[in-house]
């Protein structure tokens, strides 16, 4: 056997053997009645080695408002961040990253307008290829409307994580669900499934309508107070770390579902070079299973920049999920600038 080829079975080994170990962390940090910018306020502890988080933050606009800005170190040592965006009666943003060894994520808001207070809450998870479970904190709600449905009535106020889509492709669904200000409305649309967070206040319910009864799958992870112990998801990590081939003609299985039947995941992908002067960048890759968005491939550039995806699959029995990486232009196989992905799953 040639040394690459060596090579390339030992990390696939280690790749398998990670994704069969794999643990899943809470993230949660609230920022209660806020009158001022917020300044760059670490929402984890420094990771000892690189890690994947997945980040989402909320702003409950009261009489004031302000824009969050997430901020990271990414695992080439460059700065990234994302901005939230106004929708819904809300300011909301998800982000899928890969943040270098010893760097917290941060979040900061800026242009604080209003005379009175907003509210900042970032939930989220950590994604581990070994190590304790910390999800004890946290709950679920799945099911399928047809019609008006209640998701779930909140006894007290509690951040959560819906994700949605139409079972037909045919969308006209609604949620609505009121934060500490107010009602908010959000429209399912052809193609591309909810992937958000929500506040949900105390006292209050998340509603499903679907008028034309197509039917709209849905999965509430709901956040309470982080702990240590074993919870609702399973969860499934798959890295290439500093790879130097392209996969492809080989897959790899990122999860396997065996004989059971139909299983939802929330899938998420990440690829990055490191900087280099060349004119190949990686492709990678993920097999079709009703996945939206991340059905397509992210593809990363020799400028280092990262490339990511968030979304659910539908994944059958006796079909793995698997995915692969392609140079592109040239060749799909053989010798590639070098780069790692990582492909984590969550399992409703």
């Amino acid at each position: 056997m040639s040394w690459k080829k060596f090579h390339a079975a030992i990390v696939l080994v280690m790749v398998l053997s990670a994704a069969a170990s794999a643990s899943i962390t809470e993230i949660r940090r609230d920022f209660f009645n806020q009158t001022a910018n917020l300044p760059a306020t670490p929402i984890v502890s420094a990771p000892i080695g690189d890690a994947s988080y997945l980040i989402a933050i909320y702003e409950s606009v009261g009489s004031a408002s302000t824009t969050p800005t997430l901020r990271w170190t990414d695992e080439n040592g460059a700065l990234q961040s994302q901005t939230g965006t106004f929708t819904y009666g809300a300011c909301q943003m998800t982000a899928f990253i890969r943040a270098k060894a010893g760097t917290p994520p941060t979040v900061e808001t800026t242009g604080y307008s209003g005379s009175g207070t907003y509210t900042l809450y970032v939930t989220g998870l950590g994604f581990w290829s070994s190590g304790t479970q910390g999800q004890a904190g946290l709950s679920e709600v799945t099911g399928i409307a047809r019609d008006t449905k209640l998701v779930y009535y909140a006894t007290h106020s509690i951040s959560a994580f819906l994700v949605a889509f139409s079972e037909t492709g045919i969308a006209e669904q609604l949620f609505t669900w009121w934060d500490e200000n107010g009602e908010r409305v959000v429209r399912v649309t052809s193609g591309a499934p909810l992937i958000m967070p929500l506040r949900i206040a105390g006292g209050t319910r998340v509603l499903a309508f679907d008028p034309i009864k197509a039917g709209v799958w849905y999965g509430l992870i709901l956040f309470g107070p982080p702990a240590s112990g074993s919870g609702p998801f399973g969860d499934y990590e798959s890295d290439l770390l500093d790879w130097t081939n392209a996969t492809f003609p080989t897959l790899h299985t990122a999860f396997n579902p065996g004989t059971s039947g139909r299983n939802v995941v929330l899938l998420m992908s990440n690829i990055a070079e490191q900087p280099n002067h060349g004119s190949v960048d990686e492709r990678l890759l993920i097999s079709d299973q009703g996945l939206m968005p991340c059905g397509g491939a992210v593809t990363a550039s020799n400028s280092g920049a990262p490339a990511s995806c968030i979304g659910p699959a539908n994944v059958g029995a006796n079909v793995p999920l698997q995915f692969w990486t392609i140079n592109t232009p040239g060749s799909p196989w053989g010798a590639s600038p070098t780069y790692s992905a990582e492909v984590d799953i969550l399992q409703f």
